[in-house]
């Protein structure tokens, strides 16, 4: 990865990711702060408000209580025994209806009073208050729900809220049910149930009391749920009789008698907290708007927000201004030593400024300078050795070979073969014309011609020892290749690889020509070479003759195919040179494979 996109990343992940995670970390904090403050706020006023409730019901359970044991409501639940038909029973059970109001509605909040008899005479007494119980036959009550349930409490309340039991509550106006047993004062076996309807204008009265809290115009709502989520009272009278799960999820565990979380309440984000009244399974709920709520926290969190937003900003200016420059002049330098890879050594960085940017730019003009001095050495050096070694070459051609030749052409003088001198002389002419050319490299035709001579001078000297075949593509003759590269290789031939050869020696020549190289196999039926001559000839062992003086060298073996390998390699590339198969007794075949030039 560039410089520049770790400096951004490093950025990103080392400043801008903190700065942001310390502001929602804030945030979060003070909304989980907030939360919790009010959230025991919240507690505070639910045990409140559920203690009014919960004593304005126990109020009611004293005066049902004292009511049961009345004497008045005794002899009238004994009395129900006696014919319903008889008029006096009538006038009996007025008398009755008339005591149970004395009695029973002390009390303001009460509506209804019914008695039940073991007979199913039914004691009815109200006030000009609205109720919703409907009367029904005792017969029908026994076959009711809630029956076993009333007769499961042996003589204590059982409450039934507005809109619960709607078949025996009704549903015309807001009013809480007492229904318990009645027991005989003497011999404590059933006597009878009794029903009391209790107007639910206190409990409003008490929900709407702490609707305001704080001194703040922060409206709080209040409900009472039961057990199955159903609405029974609502301090907005929106949700009354309709189940609380259509609005919100209440949790309230079982074993705690409070719970709170934040949450949606009719689509609006809201911190609804939950009071067990521990009676008949009701719970008192207060759903708090959480946008009211964190009013006072507004200015708190824009001041977060602001602090978070300033220290990026001047992040951010300080990436731009200060890290993206030093970024710059670092990505310069690299580019300018990427062109310096590509060779071109004029490249320099601008030197400008007072930091340490400018003491690597020149670092780098010096090093650029140093590197293309030393390559123009190292060229010039290697120019002059390969000239060293070409006049090497051609001067070990001159003394054994030249006198040998001359030698051949006097004996040659002395048998009068007059036609072979005139051949020999011209071959001769030309292998001396090639060795002394003035230019490195030749063309193919040429370097084929000139080793055509000095087989054809050989074969004058020593006509027996060995034939040749040459063979070369039309379309190469034209190409260049380095002067005295095949030559060597044949005399290597020659002289090493037909040394005591009980048969005629064989050399193939043979050049190809590809799409973008040429490629020349040299073959002979020699003597061949073992394991450590390839070795020594490929330059993977250097033996102390190879280390001996290249004129010597050249004497005992030619040219040399290490110094053509060398030679070919320096001017061609790695890619490009000579590579050479040889076994004892199977002769040699070295291929050269150079790039087809024109």
């Amino acid at each position: 990865m560039n410089l520049r996109p770790k400096l951004l990343l490093a950025f990103i992940a080392l400043i801008v990711v903190p700065l942001i995670g310390l502001g929602i970390a804030s945030f979060l904090n003070s909304e989980h702060l907030l939360e919790k403050k009010y959230s025991e706020q919240t507690e505070i006023t639910l045990k409140a408000v559920g203690g009014n409730i919960r004593y304005f019901f126990r109020e009611l359970d004293q005066l049902t209580d004292a009511g049961v044991t009345n004497p008045s409501v005794q002899d009238a639940l004994r009395s129900s025994r006696d014919s319903v038909n008889d008029a006096s029973r009538l006038i009996a059970i007025s008398q009755y209806e008339k005591s149970l109001g004395k009695i029973l509605f002390q009390n303001p909040a009460l509506s209804m009073v019914v008695l039940y008899g073991r007979d199913g005479t039914m004691f009815r007494s109200y006030r000009n208050d609205p109720t919703t119980f409907k009367p029904i036959p005792y017969e029908r009550l026994q076959r009711h729900s809630v029956y076993p349930e009333i007769l499961k409490l042996a003589g204590r309340p059982l409450w039934l809220g507005p809109y619960e039991q709607q078949e025996l509550t009704g549903t015309g106006a807001a009013l809480f049910t007492q229904m318990r047993l009645v027991k005989d004062a003497d011999t404590l076996n059933d006597a009878g149930i009794m029903v009391t309807q209790v107007k639910s204008d206190e409990v409003d009265s008490m929900l709407q009391d702490f609707t305001l809290t704080g001194g703040q115009q922060t409206q709080t709502r209040y409900l009472i749920v039961d057990r199955d989520g159903l609405v029974l009272m609502d301090s907005r009278h929106e949700l009354a009789g309709r189940p609380v799960n259509a609005e919100t999820k209440l949790d309230l565990p079982a074993a705690e008698r409070y719970a709170s979380y934040r949450g949606l309440f009719g689509h609006e984000d809201s911190l609804i907290s939950a009071y067990d009244l521990d009676r008949s399974g009701w719970v008192l709920v207060s759903v708090k708007s959480w946008q009211s709520l964190t009013s006072e926290n507004v200015r708190f969190v824009q001041w977060i927000g602001g602090i978070t937003l300033l220290c990026l900003v001047f992040a951010i200016l300080f990436n731009i201004f200060f890290v993206s420059g030093v970024a710059k002049s670092i990505i310069r330098v690299v580019r300018k030593m990427r062109l310096v890879e590509q060779g071109m050594l004029d490249i320099r960085v601008p030197a400008k400024g007072k930091d340490e940017t400018v003491l690597l730019a020149r670092s780098f003009n010096s090093m650029v300078e140093t590197i293309g001095r030393l390559l123009t050495e190292v060229r010039q050096e290697q120019e002059r050795k390969q000239r060293a070694e070409m006049m090497l070459m051609q001067a070990q051609i001159k003394p054994h070979f030249l006198f040998n030749t001359l030698e051949s052409i006097n004996a040659l003088a002395a048998q009068n073969e007059g036609g072979k001198i005139m051949a020999m002389v011209r071959r001769l002419s030309i292998l001396l014309r090639t060795s002394m050319h003035h230019s490195e490299t030749i063309t193919i035709r040429e370097e084929v011609e000139h080793v055509r001579s000095y087989l054809e001078i050989q074969k004058y000297r020593f006509e027996d020892m060995f034939v040749y075949e040459l063979d070369a593509a039309d379309e190469a003759l034209d190409c260049t290749i380095l002067k005295l590269t095949l030559q060597p290789l044949v005399e290597n031939s020659i002289q090493h690889g037909f040394e005591g050869l009980p048969y005629a020696g064989m050399i193939r020549i043979a050049v190809k020509a590809g799409a973008d190289a040429l490629v020349f196999e040299l073959t002979d039926n020699g003597i061949g070479m073992d394991e450590a001559a390839l070795k020594r000839i490929n330059g993977l062992e250097r033996s102390g003759a190879s280390r001996a003086n290249p004129a010597e060298q050249g004497e005992r073996r030619g040219l040399g195919l290490h110094n053509v390998a060398d030679r070919l390699r320096i001017h061609y590339g790695p890619k490009y040179g000579l590579r050479l198969c040889s076994a004892p007794g199977h002769g040699t075949v070295i291929r050269i494979t150079i790039p087809k030039q024109r």
